[in-house]
């Protein structure tokens, strides 16, 4: 390795803000949901997005992100990969 280049404040929270973020739009555009303006819903997101990039670690293939009764009773679904 002749060099290197890492920024070391960044972590596995900038990465799972990231997903939430566009899950979020994601969600938007399919259901027609404001997933920013409820936040059990936004934390109900984030704890899903770490269990998803956990997965993402191990496995590359498509992972499902499942979760029922979201917001306003309706459950959402999207597929992720690396």
């Amino acid at each position: 390795v002749l060099a290197t280049a890492c920024d070391q404040l960044l972590g596995g929270k900038d990465f799972d803000g990231v997903l939430v973020n566009y899950f979020c739009e994601e969600f938007g555009k399919k259901y027609k949901l404001d997933v920013k303006s409820k936040p059990r819903a936004l934390v109900r997101l984030y704890q899903e997005c770490e269990k998803l990039k956990k997965l993402m670690s191990a496995n590359s293939s498509d992972l499902p992100l499942n979760i029922e009764c979201f917001m306003n009773d309706i459950d959402v679904s999207a597929h992720l990969n690396r």
